[in-house]
C-alpha cells in the first residue's frame, strides 16, 4: 500500500501523543527507575497507580504505571484533543463509522473516551487534566536524564501504510517514512505528527500491533550521559539498550532504556520542529540514511510490548534486517 494522504479537515482535533499506561510487576523498582535514571516526577500515587510527567509538564501525568502480577502490558495510548468539544466530536465520527466508543472514568483526567484503532490498539482522547506547576526551573529536583515532556509514541505493525491511514484520517501529516529502496513505493516505516516536531506516532514494519517504544524529550546531550551515569550508579545498568548514537531520520541524539518490566522507553534533545504545509513527506531509503549509528540489537528489533486485549499479527512483507550481533560477527 502507498503511503496515505493526510486529511486536513478531520472530524476533530487532535493535538499531540499524550501519555501511555504500563503495567508493572514491580511498582516501586518502576517508580525508581522512571524517577531516577529518565528523570520524571511523581504527581500522585497509590498502593497500585503511579502517575508521574515530565519537569516541562503542567499535565497531571504522561505516564501511569499500573500494578499487576501479569505479563507486561501496554494498557492504553493516550491522545490529547483540544478541547471538550472534540470529544463530542470524536464519539459522533466513531459512532458514525462503525467503530465502538465508550465514555470512562478516569481518575486525574477530564472525561476519557475509549476507542481501538483498526489494529486493535487501545486509545483513550482526553482534553483536560488536572494543571499541575511545571518544574523546570526548580533544578534541586531534576535527576537523570531530565526528562522534560512526553514525545512520541513508535508501533509495530504487520503493513504501516494501512495502519497509518487511520491517524491521517485523523488530521495527522506525515514527516518522513522510509523504504528499502528509492524505487520502492511499500513504506517500512512512517512518521506521523500533530504538534510541530517530526513524530507523535510512528510505525514500523513487524508483526504487531505492538508498543516498540515512547519517548521523552530531554534538554540537551549532557543529559542522555547523566541519565546513563545515572543507570550505571543505581543498579539500571543493564537496562541500557542502545545509544548514545544519532539516528537517520530526524538527525536526533538517542538512548534507548528497558525498564524493569522490559517496556522500552528512548530519550532525546529537542527535534527540528516543522510548521508549514508545503514541508512535506521525506522520502528515506538505505542509500540516503546519514547516520553513525550502529546496527540495533536483536532485541530493539524484535522484541516489543503487548497491548491489552490485541491480537498479534504476522507481517508478509519481506524485510532485510542486520542486528549489531550479526554485524559484528561478520565484521570479527
Amino acid at each position: 500500500m502507498p503511503v496515505p494522504v493526510t486529511n486536513f479537515d478531520p472530524p476533530f482535533n487532535i493535538t499531540r501523543a499524550s501519555h501511555i499506561v504500563l503495567t508493572a510487576r514491580d511498582l516501586e523498582a518502576s517508580k525508581t527507575f522512571y524517577t531516577e535514571v529518565i528523570g520524571l516526577v511523581v504527581t500522585a500515587e497509590d498502593s497500585n497507580t503511579v502517575y508521574l510527567r515530565g519537569l516541562e509538564e503542567s499535565c497531571h501525568h504522561s505516564l501511569v504505571l499500573v500494578r499487576s502480577d501479569g505479563k507486561p502490558l501496554c494498557q492504553r495510548v493516550g491522545l490529547r484533543v483540544f478541547s471538550d468539544d472534540d470529544l463530542d466530536r470524536a464519539k459522533e465520527h466513531f459512532d458514525g463509522t462503525g467503530r465502538e466508543a465508550v465514555w470512562v472514568d478516569r481518575p486525574h483526567q477530564g472525561r476519557t473516551l475509549h476507542v481501538s484503532d483498526p489494529l486493535g490498539m487501545p486509545l483513550e482522547f482526553v482534553a483536560s487534566m488536572p494543571v499541575q506547576r511545571r518544574l523546570h526551573d526548580q533544578v534541586q529536583l531534576h535527576k537523570g536524564g531530565g526528562a522534560l515532556r512526553f514525545d512520541h509514541f513508535q508501533f509495530l505493525a504487520p503493513e504501516v501504510g494501512s495502519a497509518a491511514r487511520f491517524y491521517t484520517d485523523l488530521g495527522f501529516r506525515i514527516s518522513d517514512y522510509a523504504t528499502d529502496k528509492p524505487e520502492d513505493d511499500q513504506p517500512l516505516a512512517i512518521f506521523l505528527y500533530r504538534k510541530n516536531n517530526p513524530h507523535d506516532i510512528v510505525f514500523l514494519t513487524r508483526p504487531g500491533p505492538k508498543m516498540h517504544h515512547f519517548a521523552y524529550i530531554v534538554t540537551d546531550t549532557t543529559c542522555l550521559f547523566r541519565a546513563l551515569d545515572t543507570a550505571g550508579n543505581t543498579g539500571f545498568k543493564t537496562s541500557i539498550e542502545r545509544g548514545p548514537a544519532r539516528h537517520g531520520q530526524g538527525h536526533s541524539f538517542y538512548v534507548y532504556f528497558r525498564d524493569p518490566d522490559g517496556h522500552r522507553v528512548e530519550i532525546l534533545p529537542p527535534p527540528i520542529q516543522i510548521l508549514d504545509l508545503d514541508d512535506g513527506p521525506v522520502h528515506w531509503h538505505t542509500a540516503n540514511r546519514q547516520s553513525w549509528e550502529m546496527p540495533p540489537p536483536k532485541s530493539w528489533l524484535f522484541e516489543a510490548t503487548e497491548f491489552d486485549g490485541a491480537t498479534v499479527k504476522p507481517s508478509d512483507i519481506p524485510l532485510t534486517l542486520i542486528s549489531l550481533e550479526e554485524f559484528l560477527a561478520r565484521k570479527g
